[in-house]
């Protein structure tokens, strides 16, 4: 009789566990990524010809982004915002990081006029 409330126990234990994993990777399957990185990058170019920096997949205002820096051809680095989930392009801008002559000071620290 021991054996056998043993052996439901493990089991119990084995099948809430298995429930606790099934429950978190549903809960890290809410937020998938309609679009791939490469989707995204052909749409900025698109917008945008030159080579791409950087991609980062970001949530503003309750949306998934992929921001996208890309250097033209004349040397501006540009933005390219794209929804994920729908692919439309929300925001294409020049890239200010504070330092856009590149010469190692931001250009914050010069005196405006």
């Amino acid at each position: 009789m021991e054996k056998k409330v043993i052996v439901g126990s493990v089991i119990a234990g084995l099948l809430v566990s298995m429930g606790a994993m099934g429950a978190a990777t549903a809960q890290s399957a809410t937020t998938p990524v309609a679009m791939s990185e490469e989707k995204a990058i052909e749409i900025a170019l698109a917008e945008v010809p030159g080579t791409v920096q950087e991609t980062e997949l970001e949530k503003e205002d309750g949306k998934q982004v992929y921001e996208i820096e890309i250097l033209t051809a004349d040397g501006v680095e540009m933005e390219v915002e794209i929804d994920v989930a729908t692919g439309t392009v929300l925001e294409v801008e020049a890239d200010d990081d504070g330092d856009d002559d590149h010469d190692g000071k931001d250009d914050d620290d010069k005196a405006t006029k």
